[in-house]
């Protein structure tokens, strides 16, 4: 009891969903996060009554606690990373302040699965090890385990993993390949190319208001970014993808690089395919941060 007690204190930390671009511009500079394999079964180990699995992280193989009651985290013991922050620990029990470590992961393997470029919180988790007789590295939480279609079946013992998120990868790749020239022509300024990307009804949310409409959109974009190309430098981390029929749901962070100001924001988007191209239907971006360069 006093076990699932400290795994259940994390449950909350990290939740959210982040999506997936091209390799730069509007559509991102980053990396897709799962390359799926067929359905597979990953045999559940035990760490006293606790569902633990082995994962690969950069090439070593570690024990992860599976936890459908908690986002995923890792063991500081068994990661470095920067410096400490800040972050909320949320239960059942309440919600506390507590500091953790920030860990980047290259890439976290389970079977076949992978995800790449995470980062992840890092706070002792001995006192679990501990209680279970085992050395514990990791929680593979919700977040982690919806991203890769984990179901768990504790009578069998073992972890199955859906081929769905595959289908999504696979179509992302469909998606990327086709819209490379939209973000070269966001990068390079030009708009007349990028507002072919568009759907002519896309809805485009910004911090400075709402646009509707390829020339709404395509305005703003001219006027507020693209006015830095080519020295414009735009950086995108991405978490998540899903897909719906022909339409590609996608969230993610991104950093803006322009002469005269630097922005970090996150923001989430859908693709949809008509007649065999892809088109942008909607862009929600929010601001996290802005530092701006004043001429003298």
């Amino acid at each position: 009891m006093k076990t699932r007690a400290n795994a259940g204190l994390l449950a909350g930390m990290l939740a959210g969903w982040i999506c997936v671009g091209g390799n730069s511009g509007v559509w991102g500079q980053g990396k897709a996060v799962a390359a799926s394999a067929d359905s597979e079964e990953i045999p559940i180990e035990k760490c006293d009554v606790l569902p633990v699995v082995r994962v690969k992280i950069a090439g070593s193989e570690m024990r992860f606690l599976l936890d459908t009651g908690a986002t995923s985290i890792l063991n500081l013991h068994s990661f470095t990373g920067s410096v400490s922050k800040e972050i909320q620990v949320s239960s059942w029990s309440g919600t506390a302040a507590t500091s953790a470590r920030e860990v980047r992961l290259p890439e976290l393997a389970l079977g076949n699965h992978r995800l790449k470029n995470l980062r992840l919180p890092a706070i002792d988790l001995s006192p679990i090890g501990k209680a279970c007789g085992g050395n514990v590295d990791g929680i593979l939480g919700v977040d982690l385990m919806d991203k890769m279609g984990v179901t768990i079946d504790l009578k069998r013992q073992v972890a199955m993993l859906d081929s769905t998120a595959k289908d999504a990868r696979e179509l992302y790749g469909l998606m990327e390949a086709q819209m490379h020239q939209c973000a070269e022509a966001f990068e390079q300024g030009k708009a007349k190319e990028l507002e072919e990307c568009f759907d002519p009804e896309i809805v485009l949310y910004t911090p400075d208001g709402e646009y509707r409409g390829r020339n709404q959109a395509v305005e703003y974009l001219r006027a507020r970014y693209m006015k830095y190309a080519p020295n414009l430098c735009y950086r995108m981390t991405v978490q998540d993808v899903k897909s719906f029929g022909d339409a590609l749901w996608y969230s993610y962070e991104y950093e803006i690089i322009a002469p005269e100001e630097h922005v970090v924001g996150h923001g989430m988007s859908m693709c949809r395919r008509t007649q065999g191209r892809w088109y942008v239907v909607n862009l929600h971006n929010s601001l996290l941060g802005r530092d701006v360069a004043t001429k003298q």
